[in-house]
């Protein structure tokens, strides 16, 4: 069975460690999730761990500009 990825673990332009770390957290958490039932809580559960990814990702590149 496929997993899915919910990020792309070798889009990281500056190379970022924490960035990298984040990214394979976040697949590794997804691989867990994609192993119970299918239905609609998992694919929110999904969602939301792909939305959390992003933000968390977004301020380890430009942080929250404070």
């Amino acid at each position: 069975e496929d997993v899915m990825s919910v990020t792309n673990p070798g889009f990281n332009p500056s190379g970022s460690e924490v960035i990298a770390a984040l990214k394979s957290k976040a697949n590794e958490l997804a691989e867990l999730i994609e192993a119970l039932p299918p239905g609609r809580r998992r694919s929110v559960a999904l969602t939301q761990l792909e939305t959390a990814s992003m933000w968390a990702v977004k301020a380890a590149a430009v942080g929250d500009g404070e």
